[in-house]
């Protein structure tokens, strides 16, 4: 592949050739009206412009002008129904965008973008996390995982590992692509989180062969098959580690301490106006588990309080394979502790700042959910991509400042005037002169 510099162009461009590769669900008719790449297109649009309505307000414009900004920015040449969309996606499996997500992290890779995100000798941190987003007592399909309560009442839900980019003081995540918890062929057991994580290390170990890979993931991830799994896959871990979860660890932790081979690091750093103390407690080689055999592991914790108070402002305690000192401790745990932005940055983002997350755009009885999800994390990650390269867009992002604000000029822009392209209208809005060459539908 080779290296463009990114555009909403080029990260289209993307997803055009995941399309073309993409065998027609459809049984061949006379009747096949739209192109397979219409309905995904279209539903790209919607979540990219974060608007539902954003399909119908290009049909109005169709019928007044004879052309439409789903058309000229996004590259929609006829627009389908809502109905027509939900069942030709139903037909088609999320999987075959995966492949989106490995050309934009390639193409990041090589613009030298990642770089910022490097940390621990040049990892990148890659959280693992699972977030739900699709519960019904009613509506469910045989991708659905259930759960029956006590009261013998059933509940439906779909839930997927959302993994992602993240750095110490960077705002920024980048999305990778998911891995949906979801009945497996052959397996009797529901699935699970962790299953779910294993199967993403092993279907994406490859894409980072030439970059060394930190895995970030809370207590459920800390246990010896899932960091054996990582480490198999040649990535290093930190994981969170809880005593309730890790009896035997703790009692080693203990001994290892009333012994001395505990090391200490206290630290002083000025909160704005308050003197906090980051007391790191460390040690190299302790046995994750009782039975054996079992995985030597480095724990490390971090306990903050203010100078002039007993209270604990944060405690945790994590687990990992990077060697720890003096030195390097304080780095690992600041890594680990990264891991809090995939809940801020992106599962928040997704759910409350306009994508939706939770909202139910279409269940269907095949593959619509997880498809229009993994639509919806491209969109996603095209505008984080943005936000990261595009001069004209960044201009724009500072000067409206807020992100709903942003959102609400590019949707009314849209709605009543035509662009040629999508650098068209962000010179429009960065240049709103009587100059401008938008074209009115009126």
């Amino acid at each position: 592949m080779e290296s463009l510099p990114l555009s909403l162009k080029v990260l289209l461009g993307f997803l055009y050739q995941a399309i073309s590769g993409m065998g027609e669900p459809r049984k061949a008719s006379n009747a096949t009206r739209y192109r397979l790449r219409d309905p995904i297109l279209g539903a790209f649009s919607a979540f990219f412009m974060q608007c539902e309505s954003f399909l119908e307000h290009q049909r109005q414009m169709q019928s007044r002008q004879g052309k439409n900004n789903a058309q000229t920015l996004f590259g929609v040449i006829e627009i389908p129904s809502t109905p027509q969309i939900r069942n030709i996606l139903d037909k088609i499996s999320a999987e075959k965008l995966f492949v989106v997500f490995t050309w934009v992290y390639q193409a990041l890779q090589k613009g030298g973008y990642l770089k910022p995100f490097q940390s621990l000798e040049n990892h990148l941190l890659v959280t693992l996390d699972g977030t739900q987003y699709y519960r019904s007592s009613t509506l469910h399909c045989k991708k659905c995982s259930s759960r029956t309560h006590k009261t013998g009442a059933v509940t439906y839900s779909h839930g997927a590992i959302l993994p992602v980019i993240v750095a110490p003081g960077l705002s920024e995540v980048i999305s990778l692509a998911p891995e949906f918890i979801t009945p497996q062929d052959g397996h009797q057991k529901q699935d699970c989180e962790i299953a779910a994580a294993k199967r993403w290390v092993t279907a994406h170990a490859c894409d980072f062969m030439e970059q060394k890979v930190t895995l970030l993931g809370d207590d459920l991830y800390s246990h010896q098959p899932m960091c054996e799994h990582a480490l198999d896959a040649g990535m290093n871990f930190i994981f969170t580690c809880l005593p309730d979860s890790h009896p035997a660890l703790y009692d080693w932790l203990n001994y290892l301490d009333g012994i001395g081979e505990v090391h200490t690091l206290e630290v002083r750093q000025r909160n704005k106006r308050v003197q906090e103390i980051y007391r790191y407690r460390f040690v190299n080689k302790v046995p994750l588990r009782d039975t054996q055999p079992s995985l030597d592991v480095n724990w490390c914790e971090l306990t903050i309080t203010r100078e002039s108070e007993a209270k604990v402002l944060y405690h945790n305690a994590f687990v990992t394979r990077h060697l720890l000192n003096a030195q390097t401790v304080a780095p690992v745990v600041e890594a680990g502790r990264a891991r809090w932005k995939t809940e801020n940055e992106n599962h928040n983002v997704l759910k409350t700042k306009g994508y939706h997350l939770e909202h139910s755009f279409g269940h269907g009885q095949d593959h619509l959910a997880s498809f229009l999800l993994t639509l919806n994390l491209l969109a996603f990650l095209f505008h984080t991509v943005l936000a990261l390269v595009d001069q004209s867009y960044q201009r724009i992002r500072r000067q409206r400042g807020t992100r709903k604000g942003f959102f609400q000029d590019i949707l009314a822009l849209t709605k009543y005037l035509l662009f040629e392209s999508w650098q068209h209208l962000l010179d429009f809005m960065l240049d709103d002169s009587p100059g401008s060459s938008a074209q009115n539908t009126s």
